[in-house]
């Protein structure tokens, strides 16, 4: 039967982003009938939405402060969970990316469906499958399982730093080029391909692009873009199954900043540089894109485009553009593609003007 061939996913059913979704949690109570949830926050956002949610819940709660992002401390919960708590009904994360990335954990070992509350929009983990987590100072993703409910409040998300909102934003638009890569693949490695995820992945961030110049995020309808952007970003990942869709070069030289523990950047930050200068090599070598409007977007947004906002250095970044030509071979992007010597990152260094 044809039936057989097509893929089976599972997306989130309850999905809001706009300002007072928060209060939407006691409907959520009575809608999964929950009876017993388990409850992660962390010391910060435990103060800005954790209590409200506990108490807007109606039902029987266990409350963990997530301090730090690791395995090892999902682990702990999980066994604190059952070691007599009882089997949860749901698990809640409610706060940024290292909450949720326990929560993703938690949620996939207890076998109970995650709600998603972030309280800012720094990447696409909002609704990704994958959890990310840094063991001896290295990268690592652990693939999970997608919410079942994801609520935005755009009124909290709109008081978060504003330095993390403008990382979500270079999370982005990094797509634009991931999605370059990825076709690179399809050409020249015949990989599997979906136009339907490539276009979730990227139209967003082209919306985003044509916005720059009027992108206010105390603004409602500016955050709201955002906020739907990395969402629509983490439903790619899971309708493809892998980061493919929204992970190429800009996301290897971020990596490489992080395992050579370079510079101070988020994660948005690294990979927003790195778009820059991927999308220079992309139109250098096909003639497709355009660099400066990436990195004019980046500026008037007052996001991070030059290697020393970040606490780098023009050794430092070569250093990582060399090493990124090691991080996840198989997957072929624009660094694959030409094989870009040290000489060849000096001249794409100073023609966008990240290093001189």
């Amino acid at each position: 039967m044809m039936f057989k061939h097509l893929k089976q996913i599972s997306l989130p059913v309850d999905v809001r982003v706009y300002r007072g979704a928060i209060e939407h949690v006691k409907k959520i109570a009575r809608k999964y009938d929950i009876n017993f949830a388990v409850l992660l926050t962390g010391a910060k956002t435990d103060k800005v939405a954790g209590r409200k949610v506990q108490k807007l819940m109606e039902c029987r709660t266990k409350k963990f402060i997530v301090r730090n992002a690791s395995r090892q401390v999902a682990k702990k919960i999980e066994e604190e969970i059952g070691a007599g708590l009882g089997d949860a009904d749901a698990v809640i994360g409610v706060g940024g990316g290292k909450v949720l990335d326990v929560a993703k954990v938690v949620a996939f070992h207890s076998n109970a469906p995650l709600i998603s509350i972030p309280t800012n929009a720094a990447h696409d983990g909002i609704a990704s499958p994958l959890a990310s987590f840094k063991e001896r100072g290295k990268p690592i993703s652990i693939k999970v399982g997608s919410p079942v409910s994801i609520i935005a409040d755009l009124e909290i998300i709109k008081d978060s730093p504003v330095r993390l909102l403008r990382s979500g934003y270079g999370d982005l638009i990094s797509n634009v080029v991931e999605v370059k890569d990825w076709m690179l693949g399809v050409e020249k490695r015949d990989e599997d391909y979906d136009e339907i995820v490539a276009s979730i992945s990227t139209m967003p961030a082209m919306l985003l692009l044509k916005s720059s110049r009027e992108l206010n995020f105390q603004n409602t309808s500016s955050l709201r873009l955002l906020v739907r952007g990395l969402i629509l970003s983490g439903l790619a990942i899971n309708m493809y199954g892998s980061s493919r869709p929204v992970s190429g070069s800009a996301h290897k030289f971020s990596h490489a900043l992080d395992y050579l523990g370079y510079g101070d950047g988020t994660h948005g930050e690294q990979v927003g540089i790195g778009t820059i200068i991927m999308e220079y090599m992309h139109q250098q070598c096909y003639g497709e894109g355009d660099w400066e409007i990436l990195k004019n977007s980046l500026e008037k947004i007052l996001a991070p485009t030059t290697a020393k906002e970040i606490n780098l250095n023009k050794k430092m970044m070569l250093e990582a553009l060399m090493y990124s030509k090691t991080i996840r071979p198989h997957r072929y992007t624009i660094i694959e593609d030409q094989d870009p010597q040290k000489k060849d990152f000096e001249i794409c260094l100073e023609k966008t003007g990240v290093a001189k």
